[in-house]
């Protein structure tokens, strides 16, 4: 008659589900204090994606439950959408987002800053 919502009994789907949701919530959050971090401060902190990258994966794992490696690449594409609409906002147009990524050793941070969020992202999302 009535169903008692139980986090251990729920099904795969219904953890994928709940993943998607808290993950998409996470993202957007994340997004959100990133841009009014750098317009606060007024300073790029790259930093921060691999903290972002950290957060989304934990609200995939604290809600999702999930062992499957689908939690861990729905991580990585939040967090890859995250940085590229982040950049976007913050750098303007394509131009300027392609200069963060050429020439000298400032282009080799960002990369390398944004590789770490999506690595992070991968290895914390699931439950081992």
């Amino acid at each position: 008659m009535f169903k008692i919502y139980n986090k251990n009994a729920i099904t795969r789907k219904q953890r994928l589900q709940n993943a998607i949701l808290f993950g998409t919530l996470a993202a957007v959050l994340c997004t959100v204090v990133l841009i009014l971090v750098f317009g606060v401060i007024g300073v790029y902190v790259p930093l921060l994606y691999v903290a972002r990258g950290y957060v989304i994966s934990w609200a995939i794992r604290k809600f999702g439950h999930g062992v499957q490696i689908q939690f861990s690449i729905l991580a990585v594409i939040l967090t890859a959408l995250v940085i590229i609409i982040t950049d976007f906002i913050i750098f303007g147009n394509i131009q300027n987002v392609l200069t963060l990524y050429s020439g000298g050793i400032n282009a080799l941070w960002n990369i390398g800053y944004r590789a770490a969020a999506l690595i992070v992202a991968f290895q914390n999302a699931r439950i081992f």
